[in-house]
């Protein structure tokens, strides 16, 4: 039996449950303003933050999902200068990601039965199909680099996904400090990628 949609607010209590008593434990405190994030200072002035928050528009018949960032910026700057930021999934190394592949996969087979309004669009050579066909993949393969998000329906695949971020938050962190963020990579098919960002990069002409 498929359990009740989860709406976002529960899933932020989940990862706020999951995630605090580490947070506590090594110095970090709320970060001001988000649901789900906390922040702490570091060496050389600096302030460490990281959060995980949603998307405004959700589906309940389909489900939900939510990212992950790291971002490091002055102490006190609250925000007006950001050092260096990154998707938190780019912050794991293969071993992490297969894990998370698996945790997923289960995810997606237990999701309740794609919308019959929705049929017709899964089959398109289309942004929106190819994001269905993933929400549905019962066996995803997450290259380092990748930027992730955390798609959900009921409480299981919350509390499932919380304990996997609580379990490799640590590490991911560090690396992060350290600079070890492996180069982003974009899965989507290059003919579906939206122009601007192909532009993303690239030098200006100048001159």
């Amino acid at each position: 039996m498929t359990d009740a949609y989860t709406p976002a607010k529960i899933a932020y209590r989940e990862l706020r449950s999951a995630i605090g008593p580490w947070a506590k434990t090594n110095g970090c405190a709320r970060w001001t303003g988000t649901q789900a994030g906390w922040q702490k200072p570091v060496e050389a002035q600096q302030q460490l933050l990281f959060k995980f928050e949603g998307y405004s528009f959700a589906n309940s018949d389909i489900g939900n999902s939510y990212h992950g960032l790291i971002q490091l910026e002055p102490l006190g700057s609250k925000g007006s200068t950001i050092l260096r930021q990154s998707d938190f999934a780019r912050c794991l190394v293969q071993a992490e990601l297969d894990e998370l592949g698996r945790i997923q996969g289960t995810i997606n087979r237990r999701r309740p039965p794609l919308p019959s309004y929705l049929k017709k669009d899964v089959a398109q050579d289309s942004l929106l199909g190819h994001s269905l066909r993933e929400l549905y993949d019962p066996a995803p393969q997450y290259r380092e680099g990748r930027v992730i998000s955390f798609g959900y329906y009921g409480l299981r695949d919350v509390r499932e996904l919380a304990a996997f971020i609580v379990g490799v938050l640590p590490q991911a962190l560090e690396r992060f400090l350290q600079g070890r963020v492996a180069q982003p990579v974009d899965d989507t098919p290059p003919h579906l990628r939206p122009k601007w960002v192909a532009t993303l990069g690239k030098p200006g002409d100048g001159g």
